[in-house]
């Protein structure tokens, strides 16, 4: 049997898509994965259960839910490799061992908290380290010659509070590792138990450029979970927050990768066209971050009314100054040199670690979640696709999509009236929903549990882990230089992976 099957053949739970394994049927399910292809999305613990989240279908969710025994389940991490990040989350904050991973590493927890797996039901004892997080390299690290290098939070440069231990031959990097946990502010635990507002107001803080993109599949799930439907206006003010925030923190992501390859000409031009852009759309949105504009039930703006002449004159900005932006990135000297080299990313390790978005849509990959969204009907149109690889191939798409959620907000404009979209007043009731946007860099998935009116635990797959992975496996042979673009073109993000 296919995995698909064996889950199916699960116990039916009160979630249409989630079915309930015992030990046997979850190895089953690991052994078939070695062989599947089944789309892998997340893993979480409870306390009680861990689940499994696949996507059969870019709309039709799975989930395998299987009891912990005596703190225990088997891993996914020997089948799915990226579910290792969440097999370590869900070790550092309940103490839920994964039997079998491939990387028992902590991953948030050095050994400094006040209590350890300070989510489960009877919580450790304080960890025994004070001051400085302690690190051990792994035997491959060791065996590359051992931590000659790092880049991190302790270097004192604006960087992604990620560490980086390396060895390095010269300016080449021989082999790394990262170190996280850094970022970590405990949502899990502060999300268990709040209400829908305070709920969604942590969604919108996961990560900085993301919030739209999480706070509206935050929404999706709780919307999915009541069992209500937006209005098709309310949808499409969201779609236009979306392409909004994908416009802004690519022209943001381009100005950081033209600065580091020494085009400032460039660099400063992508600022500047932010900035107008900004400009014209705070007044109306109500913030220049995007946080906190779509709420469960629809949106919050300043001046809804305004959205539609926002998206023409937006549009029109773009006519004047994106073909010119376009030209100039293409043809300033030396920047396709200096990033063409940097970070080549293989179809395969995309496809081993399930990363989607802009960097697999670089390496040949068709693949964008806005296709299969009904909110984003006769509005998208597939982006052209690259098949290099690279940054210089990555940022490139980025500046193509920055042209192609222009264009849509053209199209938009138009559609958008004067009821500002409206709103759906929710009655909150017990059970699951899931909610599923197309971010910057790329898939942004929520699952929420509703119980007795509040928010009883929520689940957040972010492209984080994916990319971290990517970006430790593009390491070795690039030069020391380079370690900041292939970070910036790889999107990752420290904030989103910690939690």
């Amino acid at each position: 049997m296919d995995a698909v099957s064996l889950i199916y053949a699960g116990k039916e739970t009160e979630t249409p898509w989630r079915f309930r394994l015992d030990e046997f049927g979850w190895r089953d399910m690991v052994t078939a994965l070695g062989q599947d292809t089944l789309p892998f999305a997340g893993l979480w613990c409870d306390g009680t259960d861990v689940h499994a989240l696949f996507m059969p279908s870019p709309t039709q969710p799975l989930a395998a839910t299987l009891a912990l025994e005596d703190g225990r389940y088997p891993a996914l991490s020997p089948a799915r490799p990226v579910s290792a990040v969440y097999e370590r989350m869900a070790y550092d904050l309940y103490g839920a061992e994964a039997m079998w991973a491939v990387d028992v590493r902590p991953l948030v927890d050095h050994d400094v908290w006040s209590a350890t797996a300070p989510l489960a039901s009877a919580p450790g004892p304080a960890g025994g380290r004070k001051g400085q997080i302690s690190f051990q390299p792994s035997e491959a690290l060791l065996a590359a010659g051992g931590v000659t290098a790092g880049a991190g939070p302790a270097t004192g440069r604006m960087e992604t509070p990620l560490h980086v231990a390396m060895a390095v031959s010269g300016e080449t990097i021989l082999a790394a590792e990262t170190v996280s946990g850094y970022a970590h502010r405990g949502l899990a635990a502060r999300w268990r138990n709040s209400r829908l507002e305070e709920a969604c107001r942590l969604s919108g803080r996961v990560a900085a450029g993301r919030s739209v993109a999480h706070q509206a599949a935050f929404c999706q799930a709780v919307e999915a979970a009541c069992g209500s439907k937006l209005g098709p206006e309310a949808s499409l003010i969201r779609v236009v927050l979306l392409e909004l925030e994908r416009i802004l923190l690519h022209l943001h992501t381009l100005a950081g990768l033209a600065h580091g390859a020494g085009a400032l000409v460039v660099a400063s031009r992508c600022a500047w066209f932010r900035e107008k852009i900004l400009a014209q759309s705070a007044p109306v949105i109500g913030s220049r971050l995007l946080m906190d504009h779509c709420v469960p039930g629809g949106t919050s703006l300043r001046e809804a009314t305004a959205l539609g002449d926002l998206c023409t004159s937006l549009a029109k900005l773009g006519e004047e100054i994106y073909p010119g932006l376009a030209t100039l990135w293409r043809t300033y000297p030396a920047l396709s040199v200096r990033l063409s080299g940097v970070g080549p990313v293989v179809p395969a390790l995309l496809d081993r670690v399930g990363l989607d978005g802009p960097v697999a849509r670089a390496s040949g990959r068709d693949c964008d979640g806005r296709r299969t969204q009904r909110a984003y009907h006769a509005l998208w149109r597939l982006t052209a696709g690259r098949q290099g690889g690279t940054a210089e191939d990555r940022a490139l798409i980025l500046l193509d999509e920055v042209g192609e959620s222009l264009r849509m907000l053209g199209e938009a404009g138009p559609r958008l009236g004067l009821t500002a979209g409206g709103r759906v007043d929710l009655s909150v009731e017990d059970g699951e929903g899931l909610g599923m946007t197309e971010g910057p860099w790329g898939t942004v998935q929520y699952w929420v549990r509703l119980q007795a009116g509040r928010v009883a635990q929520v689940f957040v797959h972010d492209p984080a882990p994916a990319a971290l992975m990517v970006f430790e496996a593009a390491l070795p042979g690039q030069d020391l230089a380079d370690l900041p673009l292939l970070r910036q073109s790889l999107g990752v993000n420290a904030a989103a992976l910690d939690g």
